[in-house]
């Protein structure tokens, strides 16, 4: 392994933090055969929910922020819960107090706390072919393949080791080889609101940890987040190329891929096969968080068409602080406008039992991370597709139409 004189100073002299995040990111050299660890600009912490971390992570946590600090601007997922409206929620106060705990240890390492799974929402954008350390794996996906940024999917405790240290393996995504497509999935089916999503999941199920390259359709940086997101989570794609759109597909080769087709039969099988639930108890938004189009969006809707069931918004503190009359119309119809965490790793079971969400990462965590059954819903307006879909009133006559004897 080559080091630097400045990475060995670490590992040989450094504080215990460091040496630490050191040992982590040489174990990952190692079984990754990098060679050396590579300068990196930014980092993104995975990690941050107590329930999903537990005590461990927690423990962990602490005792990294007696000495460790991060030495690159370094931004930090989602929480457990909302720590301004956790009482109105009915989270049990130990796991507040937990949570606030986990957050103030990434606060003394120097992490900004802006508790997001979207930072390219929040001026954290990296230039084209500029080395970052993500996790998340649907911040990694927009990453490589919106922004042509370059990071691997990593763990929480690599992407805090690499944070610490201002560098990681050269590996994978970070080389020229590791970015080249290794399929070609054709999509003629002119995607629109849902069907993002959906290519996502049928995508991931069929590619694994493969490199797509999408032909066949257009999409806005919104349509694009929601694809990556279901791409990562039903498989272990840490980016896509799409013709004509992102901004390394055009120099891609794609001679001698092998090819697969999404159909619209496809996409109706998936949404089928991701629906589970009959009469769902909340409407959940925002997996990943919702950008201030999204939400502005959102509050049109339901202004227009109140909900007949609760729909909570997830969205960064920074975009709810930002867009108050938006807040208050969703909030005005029994809504809620959530802050600081995100659809699958705050507490839902202890409410809830189905959950109709347009998000196909959501789809695909629910029933495990929050034991939910999930109702795909959509909707299909005239004119521009919508950048965050959602169907308040007609799923159970679908449903209906859709059981009906032939």
């Amino acid at each position: 392994m080559r080091l630097t004189k400045s990475q060995r100073h670490l590992l040989e002299g450094g504080s215990d933090a460091q040496r630490q995040a050191m040992r982590i990111l040489l174990a990952l050299a190692k079984l990754s055969d990098a060679d050396r660890l590579i300068p990196v600009t930014g980092a993104h912490v995975s990690g941050a929910s107590y329930k999903m971390i537990g005590d461990p992570g927690l423990e962990f946590l602490e005792d990294a922020a007696r000495d460790a600090r991060v030495v690159i601007p370094t931004t930090v997922n989602p929480l457990g819960t909302d720590l301004q409206q956790w009482q109105d929620l009915g989270i049990p106060p130990e796991f507040a107090a937990k949570q606030e705990r986990i957050a103030a240890a990434y606060e003394r390492m120097g992490v900004r706390p802006t508790y997001s799974c979207t930072p390219y929402h929040l001026g954290t954008r990296p230039a084209l072919g500029e080395h970052i350390a993500w996790a998340e794996s649907n911040a990694v996906c927009f990453a490589n393949s919106v922004l042509g940024a370059r990071t691997n999917r990593e763990s929480g405790p690599s992407a805090l080791a690499a944070a610490i240290v201002g560098a990681t393996p050269e590996y994978g995504l970070h080389l020229d080889e590791g970015r080249r497509p290794t399929v070609v999935v054709n999509a003629p089916v002119r995607p629109r609101d849902l069907d993002f999503s959906l290519i996502g999941l049928v995508a991931g199920e069929r590619v694994g940890d493969g490199l797509p390259f999408f032909r066949g359709f257009r999409g806005s940086e919104s349509d694009l987040k929601w694809l990556g997101a279901a791409l990562a989570s039903s498989g272990s794609c840490g980016m896509f190329l799409l013709e004509g759109v992102t901004p390394e597909a055009r120099r891609a080769s794609r001679r001698g891929l092998p090819s697969i087709s999404i159909t619209r039969k496809d996409l109706d099988e998936a949404r089928w096969q991701h629906t589970d639930g009959t009469d769902a108890d909340l409407i959940a938004l925002g997996s990943p968080q919702l950008s201030a189009e999204e939400l502005r969006d959102i509050a049109r809707r339901v202004e227009r068409s109140p909900p007949r069931i609760p729909v909570w918004v997830f969205t960064s503190r920074a975009v709810r602080e930002a867009n108050p009359e938006a807040v208050a119309t969703i909030e005005r119809v029994g809504g809620r406008v959530l802050a600081d965490t995100c659809l699958e790793v705050t507490l839902l079971e202890h409410r809830f039992g189905t959950v109709a969400t347009p998000s196909g990462k959501g789809a695909h965590y629910l029933p495990t991370l929050c034991k939910q059954k999930v109702m795909r819903s959509w909707t299909r307006r005239r004119g521009r597709a919508s950048d965050c879909p959602v169907e308040f009133s007609r799923s159970r006559r679908e449903r209906e139409a859709r059981s009906a004897p032939t």
